[in-house]
């Protein structure tokens, strides 16, 4: 069985106190640092060479709780401390390490004072205004020169002649130019008065009628998924990297970021990790499988005394839901992109504050219970997946016998 499997396994068989008191006892053991072979020998009285031999302390381990346990390196040692846990509280330790103390720096917050400054107020300097003059008197014309009289003006009055006879020959003068006039226009314009006088022919015009514009067709973005095609995958946080982002299951579906070496990046709900090439699959077939025909089969074969509700109503249930409807969870663990609600038969995998799958654990179900569904979707030595248009159901064996179905909504 996989390492990330076992720890999903004991996680449903122990109590949230055992695992915290076991915690306690590997820091108290690591101390300022060992190797995780010698505290595995130390706390166990066993050998076991298959663990990392370089050195780790209490704060690496404490930091590798704290963040999800993303780390491969303290997996297996955890793993295997938590199925002897029993030995490990008996055992006596031989050389008792006091677990280390976590400094606090009290930053010191300087208090800036605020000095207030009195700005004078500008003196306001009034202009004395300019005092009234007295209007001055305007003067009265007198003319330069005394006014002729009447008797005077007249000697200087012209006698006024008749006007002569105007000459009859400038009469004819105005006729001949005229006639000229007459003439030359004629010749000139009439050409335009003719076609003036001509009938012509009205255009027709045709009104075309404007066709509609086509409407633009928008072309949605076509994504690209792959499908894990194994049992508990890791996804590392760089490609050939140590560090796992997050295990996956065969059946689960991602959108593919970009490809690099025998790598592929995918997308986890905000974040990334890489998987390996080798254990992914872009062709990804279809069944004929009702919704109705997969939910019979897991009410028949499936033991839900524990749920006491109909199972499509808790794929609309957030965790607050769930907690109202069966009660608080005995455990609760988280990774980079679920969280897990452990209870008495099974735990929820809860996704952005929705239940996303419901697992059933310890179930003595066989890949031959399956069969009366059909041909799966994709089926290996130690899984096989189903699916129908809205629910996807998965069987996982371990090496011990023991199967967990998984039930999920697309």
């Amino acid at each position: 069985m996989h390492v990330s499997e076992r720890l999903l396994q004991l996680y449903a068989d122990t109590n949230a106190a055992t695992r915290t008191k076991l915690q306690d006892v590997i820091k108290q053991n690591l101390g300022d640092g060992k190797s995780l072979t010698v505290s595995f020998e130390e706390l166990t009285g066993s050998v076991n060479n298959t663990l990392p031999t370089e050195e780790k302390s209490a704060s690496d381990f404490a930091g590798w709780i704290k963040d999800g346990k993303k780390d491969a390196t303290f997996l297996p040692y955890y793993v295997s401390l938590l199925e002897m846990h029993d030995t490990v509280f008996n055992k006596e330790a031989t050389v008792p390490q006091s677990a280390p103390v976590d400094k606090t720096t009290v930053n010191e917050t300087s208090v800036v004072e605020k000095t207030v400054v009195i700005v004078p107020e500008p003196n306001v300097v009034e202009t004395p205004k300019a005092e009234d003059k007295p209007p001055a008197t305007k003067p009265r014309y007198m003319p330069e020169a005394p006014v002729p009289s009447r008797a005077e003006r007249a000697k200087y009055q012209r006698t006024i002649e008749p006007a002569r006879p105007r000459r009859k020959s400038g009469k004819w003068i105005g006729v001949l130019f005229l006639l000229a006039l007459l003439i030359g226009g004629g010749y000139i314009g009439y050409p335009y008065v003719m076609d003036l006088l001509e009938p012509k022919q009205e255009a027709k015009v045709v009104e075309e009628t404007p066709k509609p514009d086509p409407e633009p067709v928008v072309q949605e973005p076509e994504t690209n998924y792959v499908w894990l095609a194994s049992k508990n995958v890791n996804l590392v946080s760089k490609p050939n990297g140590t560090t796992v982002t997050y295990i996956g299951d065969i059946g689960d579906r991602y959108e593919i970021v970009k490809e690099q070496d025998d790598h592929i990046e995918v997308n986890l709900d905000g974040t990334t990790a890489w998987a390996p090439l080798d254990a992914v699959t872009t062709d990804w077939p279809t069944r004929d499988l009702t919704d109705s025909a997969l939910l019979d089969w897991v009410n028949t074969n499936l033991n839900n005394d524990w749920l006491g509700e109909s199972i499509p109503d808790f794929f609309a249930m957030n965790e607050a839901a769930l907690t109202e409807t069966l009660g608080a969870p005995y455990g609760r663990e988280t990774d980079a992109l679920n969280a897990y609600a452990f209870y008495n038969g099974g735990f929820f995998v809860i996704q952005q504050d929705k239940v996303h799958s419901i697992d059933w654990t310890n179930t003595q179900t066989t890949r031959e219970a399956f069969s009366s569904l059909g041909e799966p979707v994709l089926a290996t030595d130690d899984a096989v997946v189903y699916e129908s248009e809205t629910y996807s159901l998965r069987l996982f064996e371990g090496t011990n016998g023991q199967t967990r179905v998984r039930l999920t909504e697309k």
